[in-house]
């Protein structure tokens, strides 16, 4: 469901193959909503879009699914603040996947 999910864009992409080593995009996610009062439990899980590409350097948009809709309302209306907060020059939207 579209109104559960956050698209951020340009969020450093680990180049790693191991899950494991690719926790760093969650932990950078989860100290961002802790900046507005979001406790991290609510983000349920994080998808990179599209293929990937290593050649050009672009990170693939990143699609952030939360618990309820409640969440990411909260985040947009605090996207300004968050993505001051950032120390990565992201951007946060909603999704607007086409159904």
């Amino acid at each position: 469901m579209r109104s559960k999910n956050i698209m951020i864009y340009d969020l450093k992409e680990s180049s790693k193959e191991e899950v494991a080593d690719r926790i760093d995009e969650w932990r950078v996610v989860q100290k961002l909503l802790t900046g507005i009062d979001i406790k991290p439990d609510k983000l349920v899980k994080i998808v990179r879009l599209g293929k990937k590409n290593g050649r050009d350097g672009k990170s693939r948009p990143a699609k952030a699914v939360f618990s309820g809709p409640d969440k990411v309302a909260a985040i947009l209306k605090n996207k300004k603040k968050i993505v001051e907060s950032s120390t990565q020059k992201i951007s946060i939207g909603p999704d607007q996947t086409p159904l």
